[in-house]
Order: structure tokens, then sequence, then C-alpha cells
């Protein structure tokens, strides 16, 4: 397995740092949750589509089996511990109330099968509501790689990404639109559809295509040093943006903007040759079980505060998010592990031989 980069850690820890202080004090932070979210996206955009054009690059294909077992490795052994829990503490004392609802096995359904970014035909508990970013990124790469494969192998890099830009653009557009018209009340629904914030994913693979180009523009400095603070400058203002979840003007410029910064620092990260400074190493960290206290924030806040997110005392929150941290490392070293492993055993089993005759497909990198 390849090493991982300091900075990128340090992105996702602001950003799952991001989203615990949204959870926590949503009156303060309301653009918090979402900004943190679209750094996970941007980001995920980047990476997952490095590993897909190696993929192309080393076999001339992608080896969707061995793409789709490397994601549930890495996704499935946190999810599963979570749903468990959740199914285990609601059906044992309902602190939700999931029980007495019917609702429990709808939502494991939900989570399981990453659908709760769709409307859906039965109720789910709110307990699962973060994992409908998780939903939109399996969706996105169910696409995607078939999508990439072909634009690669006729050097159609550029057209796939204006024309994924623009119908992602478009729909999203239009589901913003027809909410401010027909069902102003549904500004959740819309907020959590996969088109509302999938340009982000869109944005980062189009970074790993051009990533060449991109890194070339931040070779200076003091230059680099200059875009760093533009844009942790942009995205700390918009954490604050008011009723982020559901203001049409931050869909289409907040969210947008948010994308740009957010590639910027990907950029800057990705780039980077030198290790970070010590002073960043708890941010780091953080980055580093960023997964599971994504996961698990939101539900611990339920259980603790009696099923609401709303007025939370400061003693529940800080306590919500000490449990989270614990957690999410309890989680790195044993259920994350056990994924790990497996990946390993895995690719022991499967080496990855390039071919002989293989030759780099085309790419304008």
């Amino acid at each position: 397995m390849r090493p991982r980069l300091d900075g990128l850690d340090v992105l996702r820890g602001a950003a799952v740092g991001a989203v615990l202080l949204g959870h926590s004090w949503p009156a303060i932070f309301e653009g918090a949750g979402i900004v943190g979210v679209i750094a996970f996206f941007v980001l995920s955009g980047y990476l997952i589509t490095n590993v897909l054009v190696r993929d192309v690059e080393r076999h001339r294909k992608i080896r969707y089996g061995r793409f789709y077992a490397h994601r549930a490795f890495r996704l499935v052994p946190a999810l599963i511990s979570l749903l468990g829990v959740y199914a285990i503490v609601e059906l044992a004392t309902d602190v939700l109330g999931d029980r007495s609802k019917g609702i429990v096995g709808y939502t494991v359904l939900a989570g399981f099968g990453y659908l709760k970014d769709l409307p859906l035909p039965f109720d789910v508990s709110m307990a699962i509501g973060p994992l409908w970013t998780l939903a939109v990124e399996e969706q996105f790469y169910l696409i995607w790689p078939a999508l990439l494969v072909l634009a690669l192998r006729r050097n159609r890099q550029g057209r796939l990404i204006g024309l994924s830009a623009a119908v992602t653009l478009f729909l999203m557009t239009a589901s913003v639109v027809a909410m401010m018209i027909l069902a102003p009340q549904l500004h959740s629904l819309v907020y959590a559809l996969p088109t509302t914030w999938g340009l982000g994913l869109i944005i980062g693979s189009a970074l790993r295509l051009y990533r060449v180009h991109v890194f070339g523009w931040f070779s200076g400095r003091w230059l680099r040093l200059a875009a760093l603070l533009v844009s942790v400058a942009v995205l700390a203002a918009l954490a604050f943006f008011p009723k982020a979840n559901e203001t049409p003007a931050f869909f289409f410029v907040g969210g947008p903007l948010a994308m740009v910064a957010a590639a910027v620092l990907v950029a800057l990260g990705a780039s980077r040759t030198r290790a970070m400074p010590r002073w960043t190493r708890p941010v780091q960290l953080l980055g580093t079980v960023s997964y599971a206290a994504y996961l698990w924030n939101y539900i611990v806040i339920l259980w603790l505060n009696g099923g609401s997110t709303a007025d939370l005392p400061p003693l529940v929150a800080v306590s919500a998010i000490l449990l989270t941290l614990a957690i999410a490392v309890i989680s790195w070293h044993t259920v994350e592990r056990l994924g790990r492993i497996a990946r390993s055993r895995f690719d022991r089993a499967h080496p990855d031989r390039q071919p002989a005759d293989a030759c780099a497909v085309p790419s304008r990198t």
C-alpha cells in the first residue's frame, strides 16, 4: 500500500473537524458541515480518479473487481459496526423511538444499500443522516470508472469533465429551482441529492487528470502560501454561512466557491514533497481516523441528547466530540484494521502484475 500524504491527512482532519463543529454548534457554524463534506468530495474525486488512472496506465483497463473490493475493504467494516451497534441499541432500548416506529430494519437497509441520498418509499432514522455523503460517492463510482476509461482511451478527458460538469449543474439547477417554486420545505431532500454537490467530485477528478498543469501553477513558495491562506480564509468564512443547507445562494455560489478552495488545498497537499510541520500532527491524526469520526458523531449526539441535535448543551457537545474521537480511534485499530488485513491478503492472493506489453494510455497530465 502506498504511503499516506501528510498534507492530505491534514485536509481530512480539518474537514472532519468542520463537520464536528457543525454538528455540535449548528447555530454558530451553520455552513461548517457542508464545507467539510465538500472538501471530502473534492479529495475523494482526486484520490479515486488517481487509482483508476493508474490502473488504466498499467493494464489498459480498469479492473472493476479489484477496485470495488478495495472500496469494500476500506468502507464496509466501519459501516457494519455503526449499523450493527445502532440496531442493537435501538432494538434493546429504543432511545430514538425507531423500534416503536418500526424503521430499524429500513434504516439498516438504507445504510447498507447506500440509498440515504435518494427519495425513499419508507422512513429511515435521522441517526444515519450523514450517510447521504457516502451514498453520493458510491453512486458516483458506479458510473465514473466506465466513463473515465472510455475518455482515456480516446484522449477525451476534457470533454468528459466538461459534459459531466454541465449535466450535474443542469440537474442541480433544475432541482433547486423546482424546490424554490414548488416546495421550499423540501430543502433537506434537495440538499442530499447526488447532483447537488456532485460537482465537487468532478472537480477533484479534473484536478487529478490535469494535475501536472495545476501543480505547476503553485510552484513558487510565496504563491503557495498566498493560495493556502486565501483558500483557508474562504472555507472558514463559508463555515458561518447562514442556513447553508437550504439557501439557494449557497447552492449556486457558496458551494462552487468552497469546491474551488478545496481543490486548491488538495493541489497544495498532493504536490507537497516535504513533511508537514510538527504542529499539524494532531490534525493529521484526526485525518487518519476521519472516516469513523464522521460516521459516529451524529448518532452519538442523538443518543446523548435524547434524540435531538437542537439546543445542544455545551457539556453534551464537548462530551459527544470526545466520545466520537474515542470511538474513531477504537474503530481504526479494530474493525478498520481487519479491513486493512483483508485487503493485504486479497492483494497477496491477486498480485498486481503489469502486462508485458502494457503501454500508457494517452493522458493530458
